[in-house]
């Protein structure tokens, strides 16, 4: 009888194609054809696999197991193939409906919120699976993430009415995981089968995601679908044709900006004002009522010719020297409304007042925000004169999120968040830029806002150019680390099996050195060719049981027939091996040749010769076991060991804050011991080896951790993630919030 399971579960077909767009559908067409070809290869790899384990079971039951999973898939490949077509074929039809995209987008839990009696998988099989699915996942989006990214933006370009991301989009990995699970539905497959045909899926299909992504990609940019996607916004995509990248993306910004109301923070100030002098102090430190001073009152055009004379008189900071902060503008007011022979002191305009305090407050921000390093701080606070110039001739300065003065700001602040305080100023490109940026502005600023568009335009160019480079280190880097983590995972995981099966074994000395010295790299390189469930594997692993059991004395005429039976072979074998590691003909005939005579000496009548002996300490240290190693009780540990411990135990928030840390976020790590500061960003994590590679902003890797020590150096304040949201708005919403805290306070 037909099982339910065994019915294709495709999407029904309410809805003909034409619905999708037309590229879409042809990104569509494209795509599956690649993927069911890579499918095709996935069925007939895992039968010879199933096989092959098969033929090398230890039991019967083992035996039954791969050849009834090698039947099932073999008689239901053509139905899970349809289905999973059919899956992609939903998942375009949905979004070209808007349809809800909950089922495409549930993570984790999809496979756990089945129904369960279509499974037949206990719960820890489900989670077994859905772990393996998670891992296929998470690194094809970390190795995709930059082709993926511009897939999304064009497929949200092209699909005006629904937002496109990874959540809803049918060609992200997902998506393309999860239906190829739901495909695998109807097949009846033991985990461990089930486990194995997974890691099929992800080594011959997934891993070849990224192809199938350009192809897409590719497409759309010949067909003129957003040739560059900088700056693209939806709301914005049809606005600004012809204009440059740049005014996109300030554009962009202009409407994630924050606009702050003047009248509504000078009403706030009026609060300010009528508080006690203590609790000013608390709110705003150095807070002065510049319209209270007793002397005349400045007009608001004399202040700004008061505040240029000042500003030209700014000398361009000294070269080879400590970058000094800017005189506090406090100070500078002070200086402007001061009189001679201890008159009292010029006022201001109450509104321009509320400027002053409003711009002042703003750089006490700037020079206390712990995101910019120092050296940066100090040359954004070389700009305090031309922002308040700005602000003062405009008073809805605070109110445009789009005034290049402030977009000037926010790109400083952005472009330096990962310059390093080790950096020497006078050698660093970027730092340059910025202090001739700065000095420029002083110099020539009068009233007119295009030398910040200029600047702007100038700082912008420069960052394209670096970024462009530092992109293209940053894969490498993270090609490289990705190509260490495999070496060294697969180096742990031939040296865990060879001493499982030496630990306990007694062999000849020649034979020992050759399992440790020559078949051990074997071993490795098969783990990075072909992975721990090829044939190739099994079959390097099932030489060193071989060769154990050859290298004992069998006195039995059976075992004696088997040995004479498997020699030739065996010693074929290790032949082939020896040539894959690039070993020299010579070195090879000579190697085999002592194997061979070590052999027919063991099973001569006359085995005197032969030494017999387990593994030495230099050949255990070889496998990666270090006698002793083991962990300390803790009654055997030192104050000190004692107290690394107890630093090592991490809460479970800190193992999730490490886990859920998106790419490309920037922090800065305290070195324990020197107290340096280093500026870096996530730029990959190594599911492999649970591995996170951080970069400088060259894209040279400045520091690697592996997920708990990460963890570890968060919780204790080591590591400290650094904002990189808008400065201006950032320091803007610190000044409301202080102001709006006098509110609160005063209410009570």
């Amino acid at each position: 009888m037909k099982k339910d399971s065994d019915h294709i579960q495709a999407a029904p077909d309410n809805s003909s194609s034409a619905e999708i767009p037309v590229l879409l559908r042809q990104i569509k067409d494209n795509s599956t054809s690649i993927l069911l070809a890579h499918l095709e290869n996935l069925f007939s790899s895992c039968d010879d696999l199933f096989f092959d384990l098969s033929s090398r079971a230890a039991t019967n039951s083992e035996q039954n197991l791969y050849f009834e999973s090698m039947r099932e898939v073999r008689l239901k490949k053509h139905g899970v193939m349809a289905s999973f077509k059919g899956e992609i074929e939903a998942g375009f039809h949905q979004i070209a409906t808007s349809a809800k995209t909950s089922a495409l987008s549930s993570g984790l839990n999809t496979m756990a919120n089945s129904d369960h009696n279509s499974l037949s998988l206990v719960q820890n099989d489900i989670l077994e699976q859905d772990v393996a699915i998670a891992s296929m996942v998470s690194k094809a989006q970390v190795n995709c993430q930059e082709s993926l990214y511009h897939l999304n933006l064009r497929f949200d370009y092209l699909m005006p009415n629904t937002t496109i991301n990874d959540q809803n989009n049918p060609m992200d990995p997902q998506q393309i995981c999860h239906y190829f699970a739901d495909a695998c539905k109807m097949l009846d497959l033991n985990i461990k089968a089930r486990i194995i045909l997974f890691k099929q899926f992800d080594r011959l299909l997934v891993s070849k995601l990224a192809t199938v992504y350009s192809s897409a990609n590719n497409l759309l940019i010949e067909a003129g679908v957003l040739p560059n996607t900088r700056g693209y916004a939806k709301n914005n995509a049809q606005q600004n044709q012809g204009q440059s990248d740049r005014a996109t993306s300030t554009a962009t910004n202009s409407q994630q900006s924050v606009e702050f109301d003047f009248a509504e923070l000078s009403n706030l100030l009026t609060s300010v004002r009528q508080q006690s002098p203590e609790i000013i102090e608390s709110l705003i430190p150095n807070y002065t009522a510049y319209s209270s001073n007793a002397g005349p009152t400045v007009s608001n055009n004399d202040l700004l010719q008061l505040l240029t004379t000042i500003q030209q008189s700014i000398v361009p900071p000294p070269v080879n020297q400590e970058l000094q902060l800017a005189e506090n503008l406090r100070q500078v007011i002070d200086s402007i409304l001061a009189e001679a022979d201890d008159a009292p002191a010029k006022a201001v305009q109450q509104p321009d007042d509320d400027v002053i305090n409003l711009v002042a407050m703003f750089f006490d921000f700037v020079l206390d925000d712990s995101n910019l390093p120092m050296a940066v701080q100090a040359l954004i606070s070389r700009l305090q004169i031309p922002i308040l110039k700005v602000a003062l001739n405009d008073k809805t300065f605070f109110n445009k999120g789009s005034h290049p003065a402030r977009q000037l700001i926010n790109a400083i602040a952005e472009a330096s968040i990962g310059w390093d305080e080790s950096t020497q100023p006078q050698r660093d490109r970027l730092f340059s830029l910025i202090t001739k940026i700065t000095q420029e502005i002083n110099e020539e600023y009068n009233n007119n806002d295009q030398i910040f568009i200029d600047k702007l335009n100038e700082l912008d160019k420069f960052i394209q150019q670096t970024e462009h480079k530092s992109a293209l280190i940053e894969k490498r880097t993270g090609q490289a680390a990705e190509g260490q983590a495999r070496t060294k995972l697969a180096r742990m995981m031939a040296q865990k099996v060879m001493f499982e099966k030496l630990e306990a074994a007694a062999l000849p000395e020649k034979i020992s050195e050759f399992l440790t010295e020559h078949w051990l790299n074997l071993l490795v390189m098969s783990h990075l060719k072909h992975g721990d469930e090829s044939p190739e594997w099994i079959d390097a692993t099932q030489l060193v049981d071989d060769l154990i059991w050859a290298s004992h004395a069998h006195n039995d005429s059976k075992s004696q027939a088997r040995y004479q039976k498997i020699k030739p072979d065996l010693l074929n074998r290790i032949s082939e091996g020896m040539t894959q590691i690039a070993a020299t003909r010579e070195a090879a005939d000579e190697t085999i040749a002592n194997l061979e005579s070590t052999l027919d000496e063991l099973h001569s009548s006359d085995q005197s010769d032969v030494i017999i002996r387990p593994l030495s300490t230099s050949q255990a240290e070889t496998l990666g076991h270090i006698p002793g190693s083991g962990s300390k009780s803790w009654q055997d540990m030192t104050g000190v060991e004692r107290q690394q411990a107890r630093y090592k135990q991490l809460t479970y928030e800190y193992i999730r804050k490490a886990e859920q840390l998106p790419i490309q976020t920037w922090l800065s790590f305290e070195d324990p011991k020197t107290g340096k500061l280093t500026r870096c960003k996530l730029a990959s994590r190594i599911e492999s080896s649970d591995t996170y590679v951080f970069v400088n902003r060259f894209g040279f890797k400045a520091l690697e951790r592996q997920r708990k020590d990460f963890a570890c150096d968060m919780q204790a304040g080591r590591a400290t993630i650094l904002e990189k949201g808008n400065l201006f708005d950032r320091a803007m919403g610190n000044v409301l919030d202080r102001l709006n805290n006098n509110q609160s306070s005063s209410a009570v």
